[in-house]
Order: structure tokens, then C-alpha cells, then sequence
């Protein structure tokens, strides 16, 4: 009796065998394409595409020529703006000053031996240039203002011919800021004929705040005049060291508004206390901005600052 051959069972471990790997092949995919890009090599985030090559690195980029689309304003970071008056004497204090990698403006007294030299030298770096225009003060003449000044007792046509002889001594004027004037800057009508010039040749006005009795903000208003008043002066000539002490605070954040308008004089001590203290302002989070910038700002928003503390 012959034998027929043995058939394999269509069940058999060759046939169990090819089901699992077709399961374990199966359900491998769908997990690959399950799994997040980010999840895949264990956690690895992709890539990022690498700089174009030659490309400087964004903090070596310059900055874009001219006030920002926002006026320079930075979030979080103090806006300061300083202006360095009494310019046109001493051409190796300006030269110091011009050294200082920042956007300080020079108000330059009129007639003065090294006026018209200090406002081309200013220019020609790149600094804002105005004319420190005297006024006369309380106490005249035992306090003197100095040659160009106007009086209160002036007529219209003495106060306008007096400032445009002023103004052609200066060249490259951006704006004005008042030389004593605790009297003028108290007058009426004598300011009215300042800003009425002033208007004509596009300049703004900065208050010096020498009297708290000046009425610059209101007649700025009438005239619509680009105006700002200054926050503080940074020292005097009696206590030298006042600079020096007053930067210390700033850099320590004990003065908290968040913009501010300084006054400064080139003193030696106050030179070398802007010297010090300029390149540290970054880490501190005060950010220099030009003089127009700030004077155009406030014109835009006066009412944040009409109850602003008027320091000596």
C-alpha cells in the first residue's frame, strides 16, 4: 500500500511566522507616521537652516540711519536724551565730548571766541547743534548773560534783530534752548516774539527751567511751537562732583520716570563723569536718544508730563 505525500497544514509555523512580521511591519509604520517630526531620534529638534554664507551676524548689523518708525523707543528700556550747554569756549572739552559714542547735542553760545568753529565741528560729527541763547536774569547786571542776550525791556523789532544776529553766529541750528532768562522766560510778550521767530525758521524750543515762573509750555501750545522742557540739571559750577553722583543714580534706577531730558556743562569733572557712565547705560537698560527725538515725542503726549517734578 503505497503512502501519498504529506500536505502541509496551511496553518503551520512557516505561514504563523510570515503573519507576525507583516503585523510588526504594518503597525512600525503607522507608528512612524504617527509620531511628531520633533519626537523622532530621540527627541533631537530638527535642524535650523544655517546663516546665508558672508552674512554679518545681527548684532553686528548697523543701525538704520535716522529716528525709528516708533522714535527711537525700545520696550522697557529708559529714553534719555542730554544736551551740553555753554559750548563755544573751550574747544578741547567739546573734543572730549564728541569722543563719546553717543547722540549728545551742543548748545552754543553766540559771539563766543569758538562759537561758529564748535558748531561745524559738532556737525561734522553728526551731533545736533543749538543755539544757547541768552536771556536776561533775575539780578542784572550782577549777573551778566553775556554778549546777544535779549531783555525784557527790549521793543519786538530789538528782541527779533538780537535773535537773528544769534542765529547767523551759530551755524547748523536745530533748536534753541534759553542762557539764564529767569526774568524773560517770565515776560509774555517778549517770549511770544522768540517763538514767533522761532516758528519761521522750523527750530523747537527747549526750556532751560531756570525760573519755575516760565511761561514757555503755554505759549509753545499757543504757537504750536515743537517744544520740551529740560528734567534736570546734571551739575553746577559750585559743586563739580554733583555729575558724577547724579549718573551713579541713574545707573542704579533711583530715578524711575522713564524718560528724562538732562542738562549738562563741559566741566572737566562732568566729562568724565559722562565718560564713565555712557558706555555702561545699555546694561542698565537706558537707551540715549537724539534731543529732536525726544522734543517730538513729548509733543505728541504733553499731558503725560504737565505735573512732571521741576528739579533744580
Amino acid at each position: 500500500m503505497k503512502r501519498g505525500k504529506k500536505r502541509r497544514s496551511p496553518g503551520g509555523p512557516g505561514t504563523t511566522w510570515s503573519l507576525i512580521l507583516l503585523v510588526a511591519g504594518i503597525t512600525g509604520l503607522i507608528a512612524l507616521l504617527l509620531i511628531p517630526e520633533g519626537g523622532r531620534r530621540g527627541g533631537t529638534p530638527a535642524p535650523q537652516p544655517q546663516d546665508t554664507a558672508g552674512k554679518a551676524p545681527v548684532s553686528a548689523a548697523p543701525e538704520r540711519a535716522g529716528p525709528a518708525s516708533d522714535g527711537g523707543r525700545h520696550a522697557g528700556a529708559k529714553r534719555v536724551a542730554i544736551l551740553i550747554d555753554d559750548i563755544g569756549y573751550d574747544p578741547e572739552a567739546l573734543r572730549r565730548l564728541l569722543a563719546i559714542e553717543a547722540p549728545l547735542a551742543f548748545s552754543v553760545l553766540p559771539h563766543t571766541p569758538h562759537a561758529r568753529s564748535s558748531a561745524e565741528a559738532a556737525h561734522r560729527a553728526g551731533r545736533e547743534v543749538l543755539l544757547h541763547l541768552p536771556m536776561e536774569p533775575h539780578g542784572f547786571p550782577d549777573r551778566d548773560p553775556g554778549r546777544g542776550a535779549l531783555f525784557s525791556s527790549m521793543t519786538a523789532q530789538e528782541i527779533r534783530r538780537t535773535l537773528l544776529e544769534d542765529l547767523k553766529s551759530v551755524p547748523h541750528v536745530r533748536g534753541v534752548n534759553n542762557h539764564m532768562g529767569s526774568k524773560f522766560m517770565e515776560e509774555r510778550g517778549p517770549v511770544r516774539v522768540v517763538f514767533g521767530v522761532l516758528r519761521e525758521r522750523g527750530l523747537y524750543f527747549v526750556d532751560s527751567l531756570t525760573t519755575e515762573a516760565s511761561v514757555a509750555r503755554e505759549l509753545a501750545s499757543e504757537a504750536s511751537l515743537r517744544f520740551a522742557q529740560r528734567d534736570r540739571f546734571i551739575d553746577d559750577a559750585e559743586d563739580r562732583s554733583r555729575a558724577a553722583v547724579y549718573l551713579a543714580e541713574l545707573l542704579h534706577a533711583r530715578d524711575t520716570r522713564g524718560e528724562l531730558l538732562l542738562i549738562a556743562h563741559p566741566y572737566p569733572e562732568t566729562i568724565s563723569a559722562l565718560e564713565d557712565a555712557i558706555p555702561r547705560f545699555p546694561a542698565a537698560g537706558i537707551r540715549l536718544v537724539r534731543l529732536a527725538d525726544l522734543v517730538a515725542a513729548r509733543r505728541t503726549s504733553p499731558e503725560d508730563r504737565q505735573n512732571r517734578k521741576q528739579t533744580p
